[in-house]
Order: structure tokens, then C-alpha cells, then sequence
């Protein structure tokens, strides 16, 4: 079956089996970006000429509609012999449908993630919501349909996906100030105001992480800042919330001391596998996600509180129960290292989502100390790790010296390496693959391109393994032969 994937989170982008395909002009694109909005629903030929032109179509604009969608067809089925029907752009009255699954669109997982986030929020398991609306907020690219002409339509639907991830990043917010992660978060929120400067309620936000870092003049100055920009630009005051989370910051109101929420939350429920981009932001942990279990995105910053000191390597002291057979032919256990903390969250949890155990490390300095510490431990542990991705450009080791050295330890050289950069020069590549890297990751990825890279570098590495096994096994037995016979030749004791 061949894997269709669609971005319209940022330019308009088509990829079959984790490579990209062309799709055409500006107005080939709009009109793939409107079934593709719309899938797998219907959408008229009217509808479609009144998306390309509002005002004023072409007299032959139902003729140009069908030669853009025969070309479309065309992109989507190369295969597809000429006469034959169409089976995944197919005519039906009054118009056309795309017959794919909507998880296939960015656009319909990021808002299915923006969704799930907010049950979950509701539901108040923040940690659950702050997992699913990262990852919802780390799909946007730029501008939603960047390179399709701008008709109503388009800056619609754009305006819309703009308005939904700046709801998503609140929201996320929320659910983090509620984890206690504020400290972490007043950076990011100044940052935020700064770009978005008429969003109240970021600036209570901002407010909030302010207070409960013991900042309590400069959240009151944050209010009087808010105050006079709205009476400044709008003629407004402050809105009621904002209003009363000054009084309450002026008489210290317990009720805005932060407090741990319940343990007890219910399992994630499975992500749909999707083409997501992975962004940059500021915010430093690691964390370890297993199959079957939640990854921790976000960790306490290291200048915040924490009840427990993280571990970077959790083994699994049980089977696992039964379940679906993972995306890969056999999980294993990944070795994630980025030194940005969302990247590095969002490609553990991509990993895990095939269904693999991931561990990450923040520097190429903690990475050498966990594979190593991996490597030295008894038989009777759990295994070190099969494979690691790791980040080109880090600070201090960068991923040159750290593949390095990874393969300059012989205890360590067989683990096999893929190098993950957003800039796939071909220098870089040639650089890497002579240092000993098995494969190379570009950056953005798509989830089919990550499983594919995974299954081929597991596969490889556990070929090899298996012939030591059998080497190892059958020395043993020469052995034991051999030993056999001379127990059988020696002299007889009473």
C-alpha cells in the first residue's frame, strides 16, 4: 500500500513513501489544498471554482478545474495505466473526493491532537494535554497554505489554523503552570507577549509564572504594562480576569500557590502516525518514553522544585501485555539525542509511537555516558541500546566528535548510528557516512521516512547479531565436545 502523506501547515506539500512529490502550480495547489481540507467529504466543481476565484472565474473554469484535478490524479497514481479509474482522487457528484485517510493531512491531526489536548485538559490530566498539544503546536510550519494564491478561502483557512495554534500554545501553557513548570516558562511567555501583545490572556499567563517564581512586583508591573497598551491602542481596560488576578496578587492570594495535581490520569490514547515537522524552543530536560506508556515531554527545569530526581534510563521490570504487533518488525531500544529540548521530546515520542523503547540525552557528552554505562552492565540487565539518532549540530560535541567517538570505543562501535540534520548538505552526509554513521535523517521527517530508517538500521543490526549467536553457540558445543572427549580418554578413577 502506498503511503500518501499531505502538509498544508506551511507550504503545500505532498509526499508518497517519505518522498516529495511535485504538485503543480499555484492554482493546482489550492485545489488540492481544498479536497484536501474537505476530506474524504465531497466537494463540488462550484465549490472548487469558487475557491480559485471568488469574484470573478473564467468563462471555461469548470474545463480548468478538470485539467487540474487529470493532473493531480496523475501525481497522486503514476502507476495508474491511462483509461483506468481513479482510486484515490475519484469523481462523485457534483464533484470530486479524496479518498484518503484524514490522518494523512497534517492539517486534520494537528486539529485532532488540538482536540485530544483539550479533553484532556478538561479531564484535568494536564500531563496528557500538555503531550498532545506540543506536539499539535510543533506542526505548524509558517503561514497555513503559503504558496497558494490568496483568495478568501485560502487566508480563511489560514486565519483559522493561525488562531487554533495560538489557542493550542495557551492552552499547552495552562497545563504546564498546573505541572508546577513555571519557572521554565516565563521566557518562553515574555517572548510570547512580546510577539502577540494584545492576547490577555497570555499576559496572565506571563502573570501567574511570574508570581509563583516569587516575582511578584514584576507581575504587577506586567498588569500596568497591560493596562496602558490597551487604553493606549484599543481605549480598553483590562478584561475581568486580568482585573482580578492583580487583586489577587496584591493580597497574595493562597489560591494562586501552585499545587500538584491529582497522580492518577487515564492512558494516552494512540496517536495517528502523521508527517510533523519538528520546531526549536528554549526548555531543557530529558525523559524516557517506553511503548505502551506516555513520554514525560517536559520535565522540571533543573532550577524548579522536583519530588524525584529523573531517571534517564527506566528498565521494564514486566511483559509486556498484549497488543497489536508495532509498526516495526521488532521494537528496540533508541538512543535520542538533541540539545533542543523540544526536538528531542517530539522525535522520542514520534519513536516510541513505532513502537520502540527511547531513552534521550541532551549533549553528546551525557549520550557517550549512557551508552557506556548501558554497555557495562551484568547479563542479567536490561540490554543496552540497538540504535541512536543523533543531532548534527550540538554545542561543545557536536554530532561529528560524538559519532567519533562512538566509534573510535570498541565496545561501542557496533551500535549503529543515524545522524538527524535539518541541513542535508552533501558534505555533511559524506562527512558523517565516513565517521561510521549507517544512515542519515533529514530534517523534517515524515513518519514513514523514520520508520523506515529505523527498521533498516535494526534489521542490519540484528543480521549481525545473530550471526555472532550463532558463532558463539557453536564454539561452545565444539567445546564441550572436545571436553567430553577428553574426559572420555583419560584415565578411569574409582
Amino acid at each position: 500500500m502506498v503511503g500518501l502523506e499531505f502538509r498544508l501547515l506551511g507550504r503545500v506539500e505532498m509526499y508518497r513513501d517519505g518522498q516529495p512529490v511535485e504538485v503543480g502550480g499555484p492554482k493546482q495547489r489550492a485545489v488540492l489544498a481544498s479536497l484536501l481540507l474537505r476530506a474524504p467529504r465531497v466537494v463540488s466543481v462550484d465549490q472548487l471554482i469558487d475557491d480559485l476565484w471568488a469574484e470573478r472565474p473564467p468563462a471555461r473554469a469548470a474545463a480548468t478545474v478538470q485539467v487540474f484535478v487529470s493532473q493531480l490524479r496523475r501525481a497522486l497514481e503514476p502507476e495508474r495505466s491511462r483509461g483506468s479509474a481513479a482510486t484515490v482522487l475519484v469523481t462523485a457528484s457534483p464533484g470530486y473526493r479524496l479518498d484518503i485517510e484524514p490522518g494523512a493531512v497534517d492539517a486534520h491531526a494537528f486539529t485532532e491532537l488540538v482536540t485530544r489536548g483539550r479533553e484532556a485538559l478538561r479531564a484535568r490530566d494536564p500531563e496528557r494535554a500538555a503531550w498532545s498539544l506540543l506536539r499539535a503546536e510543533a506542526m505548524l510550519r509558517g503561514p497555513a497554505l503559503a504558496d497558494v494564491p490568496a483568495t478568501p478561502f485560502v487566508q480563511a483557512a489560514a486565519a483559522r489554523f493561525t488562531e487554533l495554534h495560538l489557542g493550542a500554545v495557551e492552552d499547552r501553557i495552562d497545563a504546564e503552570l498546573s505541572l508546577g513548570r513555571h519557572a521554565a516558562l516565563v521566557a518562553e511567555l515574555e517572548q510570547r507577549v512580546r510577539r502577540h501583545p494584545l492576547r490577555e490572556r497570555l499576559r496572565a499567563q506571563l502573570m501567574l509564572g511570574l508570581y509563583r517564581c516569587g516575582r511578584q512586583v514584576e507581575a504587577l508591573a506586567t498588569y500596568r504594562e497591560t493596562r496602558r497598551l490597551l487604553h493606549d491602542e484599543l481605549g480598553l481596560r483590562p478584561g475581568a480576569r486580568l482585573r482580578e488576578l492583580e487583586q489577587a496578587v496584591l493580597r497574595q492570594d493562597p489560591v494562586l500557590a501552585w499545587r500538584p495535581p491529582p497522580p492518577a490520569r487515564p492512558a494516552r490514547p494512540a496517536m495517528p502516525a502523521t508527517a510533523a515537522e519538528v520546531t526549536a524552543a528554549d526548555m531543557a530536560t530529558a525523559e524516557v518514553a517506553t511503548p505502551n506508556h506516555e513520554p514525560s515531554d517536559i520535565e522540571p527545569s533543573d532550577h524548579e522544585p522536583s519530588n524525584h530526581e529523573p531517571s534517564d534510563i527506566e528498565p521494564s521490570n514486566h511483559e509486556p501485555p498484549d497488543r497489536e504487533p508495532p509498526s516495526v518488525d521488532q521494537p528496540g531500544r533508541v538512543l535520542v539525542v538533541d540539545d533542543t529540548a523540544i526536538n528531542r521530546k517530539l522525535l522520542a515520542a514520534a519513536v516510541a509511537q513505532l513502537g520502540h523503547e527511547v531513552a534521550t540525552a541532551e549533549n553528546g557528552h551525557r549520550a557517550l555516558e549512557m551508552l557506556r554505562a548501558a554497555d557495562d552492565r551484568p547479563r542479567d540487565c536490561p540490554r543496552g541500546f540497538d540504535i541512536v539518532l543523533l543531532d548534527l549540530l550540538m554545542p561543545v560535541l557536536d554530532g561529528y566528535a560524538t559519532l567519533a567517538e562512538i566509534k573510535a570505543d570498541p565496545a561501542l562501535a557496533a551500535i549503529p548510528v543515524i545522524m538527524v540534520s535539518a541541513v542535508p548538505e552533501l558534505e555533511s552526509v559524506v562527512r558523517c557516512i565516513e565517521l561510521g554513521a549507517i544512515d542519515y535523517l533529514p530534517k523534517p521527517y515524515s513518519s514513514t521516512m523514520l520508520r523506515a530508517r529505523l527498521r533498516a538500521s535494526l534489521q542490519a543490526r540484528r543480521s549481525v547479531a545473530e550471526r555472532e549467536t550463532a558463532l558463539r553457540t557453536e564454539i561452545a558445543t565444539l567445546r564441550a565436545e572436545v571436553s567430553r572427549a577428553r574426559i572420555g580418554t583419560g584415565p578411569e578413577h574409582p
